[in-house]
């Protein structure tokens, strides 16, 4: 298994990847997500390659794709520390999760962050997601900020 950064030829076997995320997400949320756009995801991904502040990471081994990392690296200058690495996206095939692919990933992208200096590494994890919400915990992040959602009713 080899951790390395996106190239434009990955991008057929992350957008299937993404689709099996998305609809993981759509699972556990009971449909609070649309079907994948195939096109706006293709677009970030390409963005990626151009763009110095984006960390695309994949896991590889023998030509497949196992898994994926996206991240936003962004100056926030009201703060004490303000260069976060912001995780927008990151999955693992379903079938091999629990594997240690995603710590290969996250620890690959832990050393690329602190080339960079990096101060601070942020991410959003949905409250039914349980296996990842204890995925992040157990690898050292706490939560920091509750968000929270009003749904307006229909008229």
């Amino acid at each position: 298994m080899i951790i390395r950064n996106f190239a434009k030829e990955d991008l057929s076997q992350i957008l299937e990847l993404c689709r099996e995320v998305r609809q993981h997400h759509i699972d556990i949320l009971d449909g609070y997500f649309t079907e994948q756009d195939d096109n706006f995801e293709q677009m970030a991904f390409l963005a990626s390659l151009e763009d110095e502040n984006t960390i695309a990471l994949v896991a590889e081994e023998n030509g497949t794709i196992c898994g994926y990392l996206l991240a936003d690296i962004k100056t926030a200058p009201y703060l004490i520390a303000p260069h976060i690495a912001h995780i927008g996206n990151f999955g693992v095939k379903k079938e091999i999760r629990h594997q240690g692919i995603g710590k290969k990933l996250m620890n690959h992208f832990f050393e690329i962050c602190q080339k960079r200096n990096i101060d601070e590494i942020r991410l959003g994890v949905y409250n039914k997601n349980v296996d990842s919400y204890k995925f992040y915990v157990n690898y050292g992040f706490e939560p920091m900020e509750q968000k929270m959602v009003f749904k307006l009713p229909k008229q």
